[in-house]
């Protein structure tokens, strides 16, 4: 049975997977609070007890508005850390699967097009800044699989359906942004991409990992909204409008579509997102 270290264990996506994984591997998972990734020696003398033949890496500091007023903090995890985590895998001969994000590039792209793998990074948010400092420590592992994924909810923690569902039952009307584009993304859709990375072993390097097809936040809430049978009305506005309501808010990608053709030449094909989203409000609403 092969060995994994998951770290960040204690987050929405390390949760779920830490459950899948235990089925099929010898999983040891860290929480912050008992690893402290910013802390070098900790990190290798946790990989060298362990041995792992995978490292997985979910902690994140994702709060991308906290991230604009904390750019310090959100460099050491998101960034400066993840080079403490390459040095352990480095150090065990171990892969290392690293979970990063849309934002890395600027999602000005015109809304017809998709980004692919190998487009260059123009992150404009400090969230976006401090996970691509992290992609650039997660390739001196050497081994490694960075997984850019965007727009992810999942049962245990906060995320957006989880806010429109609690929302839905505060107001009788909510506004949501129509203008920004993406795949909204399950943890289940994300662990079972992981899933099949760690079984296939492709070719190492930067794949985009999300739920298949594109939508807005506005339609993505009207869908949640017609699966979970909730009347309250949507009022579709700009991004410039909900800066105008909410202006200490960080900037958002306008256009955060990601090409899934590299996972797929693989052979792993994700679900499409309205099936993602009906799966995981069927265990939500319960």
């Amino acid at each position: 049975m092969k060995k994994v270290l998951l770290v960040g264990a204690d987050g929405m996506l390390g949760g779920e997977l830490k459950e899948r994984l235990e089925k099929k591997y010898e999983v040891t998972a860290t929480t912050i609070e008992n690893l402290d990734i910013t802390d070098r020696q900790a990190v290798l003398n946790k990989a060298k007890e362990v041995n792992p033949y995978f490292i997985i890496n979910c902690a994140a500091y994702t709060n991308v508005d906290g991230c604009e007023t904390h750019e310090d903090l959100a460099l050491s995890v998101n960034g400066l850390a993840v080079g403490n985590i390459a040095e352990a895998a480095k150090q065990e001969n171990a892969i290392l699967i690293h979970i990063s994000t849309d934002y890395v590039f600027a999602g000005d792209l015109p809304i017809d097009k998709v980004y692919t793998e190998d487009m260059a990074p123009n992150p404009v948010s400090a969230y976006g800044r401090t996970k691509l400092v992290g992609e650039e420590n997660a390739k001196k592992a050497g081994k490694y699989y960075i997984l850019r994924t965007a727009w992810l909810y999942g049962l245990g923690g906060k995320n957006f359906v989880k806010t429109m569902l609690r929302l839905s039952k505060e107001k009788d009307e909510i506004s949501v942004v129509d203008d920004q584009h993406g795949s909204p993304t399950s943890t289940t859709t994300l662990c079972e991409i992981i899933e099949a990375i760690m079984e296939k072993e492709p070719e190492y390097g930067i794949y985009h990992s999300t739920n298949e097809g594109f939508t807005t936040w506005c339609k993505f809430t009207k869908k949640i909204f017609e699966l979970g049978n909730i009347k309250t009305k949507i009022k579709a506005i700009t991004s410039k409008e909900y800066k105008e309501m909410y202006p200490q808010s960080s900037n958002r990608p306008t256009n955060s579509q990601l090409s899934k053709d590299k996972l797929k030449n693989v052979g792993i094909v994700p679900t499409n997102w309205e099936k993602a989203l009906e799966e995981y409000l069927k265990k939500e609403l319960e």
